[in-house]
């Protein structure tokens, strides 16, 4: 089977099982793995995929959010560096808003050193992170959105305007060359709102593969946030916001 034919008869896989491991791809198009992993690799470059750690994802329509568990999967080590990245910018004593984002589950989890610290979020995932901490954790409660795992809706936001975070660190699906932040999730995007309005300083944590086209729903601008962390130096793609980056 050709490479244009094995494309179309991935994708559609991807299509109805959302999720495959390179062994399962293998194995339904009886091909080896390195052929599997170059042919992921193309797929993933012309954007019609998402790679994942030990497989690949079907890319979600305009106004789909992606579950967490697949979110979980991609790109981890530039989720792990981002978080390392960002414990600088947290100081012992702080209180921290952070969304339910699947990059700031990764930032809980380095959190356990840092001393009288305060997280409050609507990650419903966040407790079992931190359970084996000494950090404080307030959950906002709320309606739960399917698959994602965070609360939202007006009880979550009512709980987040009752309380003044030092900083806020949260992600989205894409940010725009332009410089708008989107995301497919329009009721995780009004807790974030809320987020930002009740936090000194704003933190937009994202991998640099998430520069991309827009989302169905914009939360903000680049103007709008204080700090951008990514895995790697990404401010040369946003003129005159160089200060912004780390």
């Amino acid at each position: 089977m050709a490479f244009k034919e094995r494309e179309t008869a991935i994708l559609e896989y991807l299509n109805e099982h959302k999720e495959a491991s390179i062994s399962e791809l293998c194995a339904a198009f009886f091909v080896s793995e390195p052929t599997m992993r170059r042919d992921l690799a193309k797929l993933n470059m012309a954007g019609k995929i998402i790679r994942v750690h030990g497989g690949a994802a079907r890319r979600s329509e305009l106004g789909e959010n992606l579950p967490l568990p697949i979110r979980e999967k991609e790109n981890p080590e530039a989720k792990t560096i981002i978080a390392k990245k960002c414990l600088d910018l947290i100081n012992d004593g702080d209180t921290v808003m952070v969304d339910g984002s699947s990059t700031a589950l990764a930032l809980l989890q380095e959190l356990g050193d840092k001393k009288s610290v305060v997280v409050i979020t609507n990650s419903a995932k966040a407790p079992l992170v931190l359970a084996k901490t000494k950090v404080k954790t307030l959950v906002t409660g709320g309606e739960l959105a399917s698959d994602t795992y965070v609360y939202v809706g007006s009880y979550a936001e009512s709980f987040l305007r009752a309380f003044n975070a030092d900083i806020c660190f949260f992600s989205v699906r894409t940010l725009t060359e332009d410089g708008m932040l989107t995301d497919n999730a329009i009721e995780e995007n009004s807790v974030r709102k809320v987020m930002l309005s009740q936090s000194k300083k704003t933190v937009l944590i994202l991998n640099s593969g998430k520069i991309g086209n827009p989302c169905l729903s914009n939360l903000c601008t680049i103007n709008d946030v204080d700090f951008i962390v990514s895995e790697c130096d990404i401010s040369n793609r946003f003129k005159g916001f160089k200060e912004k980056f780390i």
